[in-house]
């Protein structure tokens, strides 16, 4: 493990570089966490972060390449109504508690999904509706959403790209190309995100059974994350 703590786009290109050249390497956490916490690491990393000369604070993100799954940017419930309205008003029973009501549903702004979700921007109004069959339920800001796209990733990202494997238990990494994003558009945010609910329930340990709140969340997939930034250089 690596302590750097004055980064230069060179020092990290180094670095990645020397990581990249390792080959597979064992993670150090199991699960989808694993390959953040495994770059982070390596970087000498404590926090999501890395401070550089003439780009400020960045945030490290990584991802697994050919996956499907999102990148989170933020999570945050909707004015107007509670995420525990919404199990109740339109979840649907666990297969393994059926007690419970659960909701998973990915959003597209826009576009109506199977079970009659989609978010629609009112500009007029400055809100971003979350609507079910033509009926709002509840909403966001956009002034809001934008700034806290901006809070966020506005400093810019590097996003590292690496391969995975499982042998036997243990999961390995191989680090293979690495981004560093700069210059959001947040108004382009929205354009590319989609929104997720996520209302689920604890399946093991001493909460299994009891209702869990994921938290709503703004998500983009990484072909489309590149899409809200002027600057995209490649550094691995």
């Amino acid at each position: 493990m690596r302590r750097m703590h004055k980064w230069t786009i060179s020092k990290i290109k180094k670095a990645l570089g020397e990581l990249s050249k390792k080959g597979w390497v064992k993670a150090n956490r199991s699960h989808d966490t694993g390959i953040g916490k495994t770059l982070e690491d390596y970087l000498g990393v404590t926090e999501n972060n890395i401070a550089l000369p003439d780009f400020g604070i960045v945030e490290l993100k990584s991802q697994r390449v050919n996956t499907a799954s999102m990148i989170t940017l933020f999570t945050k419930s909707p004015e107007g109504i509670t995420n525990t309205e919404i199990r109740k008003r339109f979840g649907y029973p666990d297969p393994e508690f059926p007690h419970v009501k659960i909701l998973h549903q990915t959003i597209t702004n826009g576009k109506r999904n199977a079970m009659g979700f989609y978010c629609k921007i009112n500009e007029k109004r400055g809100k971003l509706l979350v609507m079910k069959d033509s009926k709002v339920l509840g909403y966001y800001g956009l002034d809001f959403l934008r700034q806290k796209a901006m809070d966020k990733i506005g400093n810019g990202l590097i996003l590292v790209l690496a391969e995975t494997k499982k042998n036997r238990r243990r999961q390995y990494f191989q680090f293979k190309e690495a981004y560093i994003l700069k210059d959001i558009d947040p108004t382009k945010f929205l354009t590319h995100s989609k929104y997720d609910i996520r209302l689920g329930v604890y399946h093991s340990g001493v909460k299994a059974g009891q209702p869990h709140d994921h938290g709503s969340a703004f998500r983009i997939s990484r072909k489309a994350l590149p899409l809200l930034f002027g600057i995209r250089r490649k550094i691995l």
